[in-house]
């Protein structure tokens, strides 16, 4: 049974010391009002903010110094009041009040210098980052202990965030990895060392809230979910992806993230924001289309609703801004329950780079290029680790820079010798010997003088391409076929562009063969000697796409879960109801577009007409592990009966007459076995 409510708010509050009362206009019936009227039934309210100020009535001495009353248990009293659920927010890495006081307790770079967020040296603004192996850590967990009991039952959940640790070279650092038996000098060791720190961090907030109330739901938020939070998963009470499209999150971050995130075993939400631009971007609006695209793409992906928000400091709520999360969360209510309680129904997996090491990028690039193939391509996919079933998959696609350790190996093997195949790109597969594994048929010779390079093809990835040389815009290795067949040959530039040889504006035109293959095929494994993934993110090349997307059908025998004549930029996430014996196929279509020099927006519907989608019913069957036996009804939204027809290959086509920015067509089966899902 859900326990996540669908419809959220995030609501900050970091506010500095004022010049009047805080929360001097805050109505108790207003608030109630304007909550019920945008549809919420849950608000994340501020406990203790950045500014490492505390909002409820405690002997602490870091109670904001214009608070009067309770501010905060006001809040909580006439949430509960009105049935919504309210869990209180807890900053953790940043907290001017006690870095002000305490800079010894400062997160140190190698030089001295301060990590931070934006501007923060010491006549800016600008939040500076707190260590957590300083005395810091038991002031934290102290006001943890005071918000618990000053809340009591009340208590609906905490929200932890910033909860990360830098690389820091401070003396409690220092002290605690020289005991460690650490080498201070290494910059892989400090490395390692914050996340131990991390990991230990969480460990102690875990133990501390479960010492008080075992039940209560936290959350941990590091802006990010990656497979590095695997240590410390068992902690979590559900997940929440903090991605604001328009902030350094991008429209690519939650896509990509929800699709390993949902795998692990966890109730999940997006949290977009309200804002045009990021937290606390007062006085803008996100565009009506775009709130709407961000919200139904989380319900699409089976996850549940928050929308940040920050309330003014003499605790007010914006009219305007309530208009707007009303607007969008009225349509939620009426479709939150068709995608509750679903599973994805998927044929594909990616490798999620983390398991490997940790990318810099919100999003690693050659999975970012990945993820954006496969949607454009509307194939039906998962992102996965190395502690996943894989044998669910039909495809599993290991991008560019998965190192083969010893655990992806064995996964590899046993995944090959169960009948899986592989789709790999670049420095996958490579181990610390340079050896790639003898059944994939090719031998690792160095890596290639040509950036870029050339690629000619042959059938059967050559089908879609132009007739000539293709351009290769990124680093690749140059290998030998032992037993794999040649699927493209490489053609050298005339000469390395340098400052003694360059022609023209770019790289010089096509030479003469180089005799390494840029794509080889043994029995399971495709491989690609370029980075074609990054290369695809970062280059866009339609043509890299084109070259995966002919692998990945010839591995897949031309079969696959869903086909349709929609557009590249439309959403295709198709999940099954195994209570109801139902397929849910959420069709999407809105368009970012970048307007502003630094940002992206959807301030447009495009009405999509005469829709084709056609499901493979028993490719669908198998990966469910049910026995479809006939089909009952599909229906759109309106539950408006739609036409549908079956071929001898039992493929069904449904024809959906519009797609006005979201439309979910549900198709009831009947089956003789009943549902039984293979997890």
């Amino acid at each position: 049974m859900s326990k996540l409510p669908y419809r959220q708010v995030h609501l900050d509050f970091h506010t500095p010391k004022l010049s009047f009362e805080l929360g001097k206009h805050f109505d108790k019936h207003q608030f109630q009002q304007t909550l019920q009227q945008a549809h919420v039934n849950s608000v994340t309210l501020t406990g203790r903010c950045h500014h490492g100020h505390i909002y409820y009535d405690t002997k602490l001495p870091a109670k904001h110094p214009q608070m009067n009353g309770d501010f905060l248990m006001r809040q909580v009293d006439a949430c509960h009041e009105i049935g919504v659920r309210a869990p209180i927010y807890l900053t953790v890495g940043w907290d001017a009040y006690a870095a002000d006081r305490h800079p010894e307790w400062l997160e140190r770079k190698i030089d001295g210098c301060l990590y931070g967020f934006e501007d923060f040296g010491q006549l800016s603004p600008g939040w500076k980052t707190l260590c957590f192996n300083s005395p810091y850590l038991d002031y934290i967990k102290a006001q943890i202990i005071d918000t618990m009991q000053h809340f009591g039952k009340k208590l609906d959940g905490l929200f932890f965030d910033i909860v990360w640790q830098d690389p820091c070279y401070c003396n409690d650092c220092n002290q605690k990895m020289i005991e460690k038996g650490y080498d201070v000098f290494s910059e892989d060791d400090h490395e390692r060392f914050a996340k131990e720190t991390e990991q230990f961090l969480k460990d102690q907030i875990y133990l501390t809230v479960q010492s008080m109330a075992p039940s209560c739901p936290i959350f941990f938020n590091e802006g990010n979910i990656l497979p590095s939070i695997r240590p410390n998963l068992h902690e979590y009470g559900h997940l929440e992806i903090e991605s604001l499209p328009s902030g350094e999150w991008g429209y690519q971050h939650f896509p990509t993230v929800v699709c390993y995130a949902k795998n692990l075993g966890k109730e999940y939400l997006g949290m977009t924001g309200k804002f045009h631009k990021v937290w606390s971007d007062f006085g803008s609006y996100k565009n009506q289309v775009a709130l709407e695209y961000e919200t139904f793409l989380a319900i699409a992906h089976g996850a549940k609703c928050s929308i940040g928000d920050q309330m003014y400091p003499d605790g007010t709520l914006q009219s305007a801004t309530y208009d707007l999360i009303g607007s969008v969360y009225k349509q939620v209510e009426s479709v939150e329950h068709l995608n509750d309680e679903t599973k994805a129904v998927t044929e594909i997996a990616i490798l999620h780079p983390g398991v490997s090491s940790e990318c810099k990028e919100k999003v690693d690039l050659s999975l970012a290029g990945a993820v954006n193939m496969l949607s454009e391509a509307h194939y039906q996919f998962d992102v996965i680790d190395h502690l996943m079933d894989w044998h669910r998959y039909r495809v599993i696609i290991l991008p560019d820079k998965i190192s083969y350790s010893l655990a992806i190996q064995e996964k590899v093997s046993d995944y090959l010798g169960q009948g899986g195949k592989i789709l790999a790109s670049y420095q996958s597969g490579l181990d610390d010997m340079n050896q790639f594994p003898s059944s994939w048929g090719i031998d690792y010779r160095g890596v290639n003088d040509f950036v870029p390079t050339y690629g000619r093809y042959e059938e059967p990835l050559s089908g879609r391409l132009p007739s000539g040389e293709i351009v290769l815009h990124g680093e690749s290795l140059n290998v030998t076929v032992s037993s794999a067949n040649v699927l493209g040959q490489e053609i050298c530039p005339m000469y390395q562009r340098d400052f003694q040889h360059y022609y023209a504006h770019f790289q010089a035109p096509a030479g003469e063969a180089s005799g390494y293959p840029v794509v080889t095929k043994s029995d399971s494994v495709i491989y690609f000697t370029h980075a074609i993934f990054e290369m695809y993110k970062f280059h866009g090349v339609r043509q890299y796409k084109l070259l995966v997307l002919a692998a990945l059908a010839d591995l897949m025998d031309e079969q696959r879960v869903v086909e349709t004549n929609l557009p590249t930029t439309a959403d295709v996430i198709l999940n099954h109801k195994q209570a109801s014996k139902q397929l849910v196929i959420n069709l999407l279509h809105y368009i970012p577009q970048r307007k502003a020099v630094s940002l992206d927006t959807i301030e447009d519907k495009i009405i999509l007409r005469d829709i084709e989608v056609v499901l493979n019913m028993a490719e669908i069957a198998a990966l469910i592990g049910t026995e479809i036996v006939e089909i009952e009804s599909a229906v759109d939204l309106e539950n408006k009966r739609l036409i549908y027809r079956m071929d001898d290959h039992r493929k069904i086509t449904i024809e959906v007459p519009e797609i006005d920015g979201y439309q979910i067509v549900i198709v009831t089966y009947k089956s003789e076995s009943g549902a039984l899902w293979k997890d």
